[in-house]
Formats: C-alpha cells, structure tokens, sequence
C-alpha cells in the first residue's frame, strides 16, 4: 500500500476536515490527585520552538475554583493490580488523572498527512484525526493539533519535520530514496513480520533502560531531527488484484502492476513492469481507471475493505493472498525531536498514550472490516487465489538477495537488518510454538 499524489497534486490543496466525533465517559478526580497535579502555582513559562519562534505557556490557576479540602477524601492509593496494560486502559487513567485539572500549558502544533482526500473513505484515513480529536478531549483543549494542507510527498514530509518547518506529520516510510530505504524496517518488509511480530519490534529497544526504540534511534542517525511513534496499522495485506490467473512467476512477465516499495522490485525480477517504471504517480482514486483503459492490469491496495473503496473488484478479477510483501504495514506520526523536547512531559504522556491506543484501534477495525468485505466480495463471485508455494519460495528468495545487497552497499542498513534478522529468528520461533 502506498498513497501517490494525483497528476495534480502539486496545484491542489486538502478541502476540508471530516470532525471524528469521539465518544468518552466523563471522569470524576479524586480531590486529592487534583491537589497534587495542581501545584504548578501560577507562573508563566516561556518556551523556544525549533523553528525560532516563541510560545507563551500559561501555567495559572482558575482563580474561581476553591482548593480542595485536604480531609474530604482519603489519600489516593495505587497497587499494580489496579493498572490495566493495555493503550485504552492507559489513555482513560491520564484522562481521569492529569487532565481533568484545568492549569494546563496552552501548546498547538501543525500536522500534515499523507492521505488526502480522496483517501477519506479508508480507514487509515480517519488516524491523523483520531488523534487530533483525543488529544484535544484529554488535555481539555490545551493541546491542539491542526492539521494542514499537504502538496509534498512523504519525503517532503519527513524533511519539513526535522527541518521544523512543522511539528508533526503522518506517513508510512516505505517509498523513500535510496538514503532512506533503511526506515523500512519501520512500516513494512517482504515476507517480514505479522501485525503482532511487528508491534514487539516497533518497541524493541536493545537495553530496557533505553529512552528511545531500537527504530526511533536510526532517524537521528541519517541525521533526521525526527522522533517517530507507531500510529495506525493495516495488518496483513492482501497479494494484489490480476487480470488473470497466477500460476507461476512466468505468469508475471509483461504485467504492468500499481505497487511500490521493496514489493515491486522483488516483483520487477519476474517481469512485472510497476507504475514508477512507466513513469506515473497513480493517485489512489485513479488505479481503477487506469485499468479501465489499460494502462494497468493489476494492482494492489490493502484489502478487501479499503480496496472495495477504490472499486478494484469492478476491474480486476482474480485476487491473490497472501501479500508477502507487506505482512503488517505501521504508519507513524514522526516529531520534530527539538519540539518533542520542549513538550511538557504530561502531553508527552498523553501524546504516546493516544498513538498507541489509535494504532490499535485502526488494525482492530482492519480486521474487523476486511472479514466482513471478504465474504462479500466471495458472494458476488470475485475468486480468491493463493500464490502457489513455486512463487511464495522465488519471492522469498529474490527479497533475500535483494536485502543483502542493501546490507552490503549500505552500512547501518545492514546493522539495522542483521539485527531485525535476529529478532525475526526468535520471535517467529515463539510465534509458531504458540499456533493452535
């Protein structure tokens, strides 16, 4: 999956932002927890954004609201028992705890997403504002992010993050320049990792001491002034739609396909002639015209409920699984790390609460509604195919040349490969102990 610009893209602009209406219980604060968050005393605080610009952070106390009294309740205690693992569990204790107080520092920060609007009937679309909307409900409107329009890439975007241009943006990092290619150990690799092998990597860290992930450490080392945090997941992909039957790699040669990434290099070794190589930026609600009139004869998306949208099933035919060459794509929101440091640590709290919640609620939804569509897309007659174990073993073995080449030509991608390697050995030999 990839989203691509319109032929137009650099002329156009984002219209408007479809309002996510989040449902959330109110919370009541013991008056003693109030009390202890409350003693920032009323003070001023001046911060300096990476970008030079100056931000006046209001620290006072509504001076209407009495404070509490100290032996109206008990002391708040806490055991382990009482906190819930889990990123809903997580994001209702900081709603119920910090940010029911009202002496909060006023922060607001720019976003821009690489999906547009004709990505809005995708799931992945509605993240950038899940995030916005929670964010905003759990500091009480302190801390907003608007979001912006985009003409760039997902480049572009990383470079104006770390630059400072802005604070944050949302993309999926596998369709960048050779300099980049290591991040995509960070979205998505060929016969990689599952959603939930890909989760325990995104927040593996080499010493649980460590700050950062072991992913987040490398933006810093191709010099990127960017911080990413996991923010939105696909889960499995399916393998594509075709205009015929795939029976072996021969039946690839001379297909023109809508893929990117290491995907459709991997594929370009059996024949297959991808939309970059025909020189063509297809934007999403594009791909099923360009069937049409046969630019294209195949393509691949995400699944049956995000591809249903694009109308691929109108088109094409034959759909293959399993899509190998994205198991468990992640989007991320990537910071300006000089921002991120200037951000108070309760909305930096608040903030890794509310990506890792979104992310799980959008690979849920994922799951969700690509068995629904499946089954309906199998009633209207569209026939499901899988790749035959002949093509599955080819693939496997060209995406693992094409990986120790990268390894060789360039050095932390092959630091960064030895040790995902690693780490696919160990954690795919606990995964399949636990099959049932």
């Amino acid at each position: 999956m990839s989203q691509l610009p319109s032929s137009d893209s650099n002329n156009s602009q984002s219209k408007s932002e479809p309002s996510i209406q989040q449902n959330a219980a109110d919370s009541t604060v013991d008056s003693g927890m109030q009390a202890a968050i409350g003693n920032d005393n009323n003070q001023n605080q001046t911060h300096s954004s990476s970008n030079g610009n100056v931000v006046n952070v209001h620290l006072g106390l509504n001076p209407h609201i009495k404070p509490p009294s100290q032996d109206r309740l008990p002391p708040l205690r806490m055991s382990r028992r009482a906190f819930i693992p889990t990123a809903i569990g997580t994001s209702v204790g900081l709603t119920a705890g910090w940010f029911a107080s009202k002496n909060q520092p006023g922060i607001s920060w720019k976003m821009v997403s690489r999906l547009r609007d004709n990505s809005k009937d995708l799931i992945l679309f509605k993240a950038p504002e899940m995030i916005r909307d929670r964010i905003k409900q759990m500091t009480d409107g302190n801390f907003t992010i608007n979001l912006v329009d985009n003409t760039g890439n997902t480049e572009d975007i990383l470079q104006d993050v770390s630059n400072g241009k802005i604070e944050c943006g949302y993309s999926g990092v596998y369709y960048n320049s050779e300099r980049f290619r290591v991040l995509f150990f960070g979205c998505a690799i060929p016969f990689g990792l599952n959603p939930q092998e890909q989760n325990a990597w995104l927040y593996y860290k080499r010493d649980s001491n460590d700050e950062l992930t072991f992913m987040q450490t490398i933006y810093s080392r191709l010099k990127l002034n960017v911080i990413p945090f996991p923010a939105g997941a696909t889960g499995a992909q399916m393998g594509g739609w075709f205009n015929k039957e795939i029976n072996s790699t021969k039946d690839f040669n001379g297909v023109t396909m809508r893929i990117p990434g290491l995907g459709a290099e991997v594929l370009q070794k059996f024949g297959v002639i991808s939309d970059k190589q025909l020189g063509l930026q297809i934007s999403i609600d594009e791909i099923a015209g360009k069937v049409r009139d046969g630019t294209l004869n195949a393509a691949e998306w995400v699944g049956p409920h995000d591809d249903f949208q694009l109308g691929l099933h109108n088109v094409l035919k034959y759909y293959y699984y399993p899509g190998w060459w994205e198991p468990g794509t992640t989007y991320d929101i990537q910071v300006n790390t000089d921002t991120w440091k200037e951000l108070p640590k309760k909305y930096q709290e608040i903030f890794k609460a509310v990506c890792l919640e979104t992310h799980i609620k959008i690979l849920a939804e994922y799951d969700h509604k690509n068995s629904e569509k499946l089954q309906y897309l199998k009633s209207i007659g569209i026939q499901l195919r899988p790749f035959n174990k002949q093509i599955l073993v080819a693939a496997k073995k060209e995406t693992d040349a094409l990986l120790e080449l990268y390894a060789g030509k360039d050095k932390l991608f092959g630091e960064v490969y030895q040790e995902w390697s690693k780490f696919k050995v160990r954690i795919k030999q606990w995964s399949e102990l636990n099959k049932i």
